[in-house]
């Protein structure tokens, strides 16, 4: 099953059970090499964008994910965002949304 790192709102319980239908088990993780836009996704939801600052990370939560359940994740996240894969500080391979 896949891992989805999540640094917005699929950390949310009620977007989990609205989504998924059940409340995702997670760990806390980071992902480095990325920071904070100051772009919005939607005028109001936080997108992320790589950087070359080592240095910098992005705190959040590695959820394990059913692959029709990535794909019900990737409906929420709509045309504004894309999805990549990449490591997290934890050594695990994730899918994460970034600004397209």
């Amino acid at each position: 099953m896949p891992y989805i790192f999540s640094y917005g709102t699929l950390r949310q319980i009620d977007i989990q059970e609205q989504l998924f239908g059940r409340i995702l088990e997670g760990e806390t993780d980071e992902l480095l090499g990325f920071e904070l836009s100051l772009q919005k996704a939607y005028g109001q939801y936080p997108v992320i964008v790589k950087t070359e600052n080592q240095h910098s990370k992005i705190g959040g939560v590695a959820f394990q994910l059913s692959d029709d359940e990535l794909l019900q994740a990737d409906i929420y996240e709509g045309s504004e965002y894309s999805r990549i894969q990449v490591p997290l500080k934890s050594g695990k391979q994730a899918w994460v949304y970034v600004a397209k």
